[in-house]
């Protein structure tokens, strides 16, 4: 039955991609929009012999990490319009290194903020009309039994961070104090620009919405206070009620349509149907092109960079972004 419902709704979906034209409607605003994300967007293939060794250990783990995507801007190309970058700081260095897990996993397209910033800012100019594209960060600090442990984010990395950002992204930035009661900007007005997300909770989000009126990244704040605006919320199937709940009450929100390798290794494609039908802006995937490793060519893509949202649009929405495939 549930199954059948997520179905029901996608094909809904599927019908407003089907009216899509060249010509934009000027009353779309950003939230009546969904889009593919990437998850872990920097990621490379670790090396073969390294994960012969690892998988011996712990393959469970050592599975879930067997994915890898191409440079940025490709992604971007392809569609792709919200990015994931997972970043180290190192004060003495006074930067951020970018990757996934310390001495495991850290092969990367861009292996500095500086860096992946500014490719992406890059290809922005070069398609100045695109939608606005998200850029969610983990801020990775936590301890691996067994690794070394990387240098805690503190109030001090946050103004570096922030003031990186500031210098690359500033003027093309769709701020936290720009959004007003969850009223978002029209699509037209917004062109061009990036909506940049911290992605954690607890000790390191409430640190960093602290004043976050001057802060160039949204948070993902407890849904009611002052900052929240954008929710992340990656389980598509088992919070798919509360995903359209807020969805229909103003928030914007990123989910998955993949985890851990499972769905492409199973090509199980529950998760994707639900996370589309959900109406979550930014449904990300390790798979906007065909999983190659499990020989089942699972895949997440829509029609074009942007398509109407089954939820919040209105029935005579048309939405267009220049294909640049």
């Amino acid at each position: 039955m549930i199954k059948n419902k997520f179905f029901s709704v996608f094909l809904l979906t599927l019908l407003n991609q089907s009216l899509l034209s060249e010509s934009t409607n000027t009353g779309i605003y950003i939230n009546h929009i969904q889009f593919i994300g990437s998850h872990n967007s920097y990621k490379l293939a670790m090396p073969d012999g390294f994960v012969r060794q690892l998988m011996k250990v712990n393959p469970e783990v050592i599975e879930g990490l067997e994915y890898e995507h191409v440079p940025l801007a490709e992604q971007l190309e392809l569609g792709v319009r919200k990015l994931e970058l997972d970043v180290f700081y190192v004060a003495e260095a006074d930067q951020f290194t970018v990757g996934h897990v310390q001495q495991i996993d850290m092969n990367s397209n861009c292996n500095k903020l500086r860096i992946c910033l500014n490719q992406i800012v890059s290809w922005s100019q070069n398609n100045p009309t695109h939608a606005p594209i998200w850029i969610s960060f983990n801020a990775k600090d936590d301890y691996i039994f067994g690794l070394p442990s990387p240098e805690t984010f503190s109030p001090v990395a946050f103004t570096l961070m922030d003031s990186i950002i500031e210098e690359i992204l500033g003027e093309k930035l769709i701020r936290p104090n720009d959004i007003v009661n969850l009223q978002w900007p029209l699509l037209n007005e917004v062109r061009g620009k990036f909506i940049l997300i911290l992605d954690e909770g607890g000790a390191k989000r409430d640190m960093y919405y602290e004043g976050w009126q001057q802060r160039p990244m949204f948070t993902n704040a407890p849904e009611g206070h002052p900052a929240s605006a954008i929710m992340i919320i990656n389980d598509p199937i088992g919070k798919f009620d509360e995903i359209q709940r807020l969805v229909k009450a103003g928030y914007m929100v990123r989910t998955r349509a993949d985890a851990d390798t499972r769905e492409a290794r199973e090509n199980d494609t529950r998760r994707r149907l639900a996370a589309f039908a959900s109406g979550a802006h930014a449904v990300s995937t390790d798979y906007y092109l065909p999983a190659t490793h499990f020989g089942t060519e699972y895949q997440v893509i829509l029609p074009n960079p942007i398509v109407c949202n089954p939820v919040t649009a209105t029935a005579n929405c048309r939405v267009s972004e220049k294909s640049l495939k």
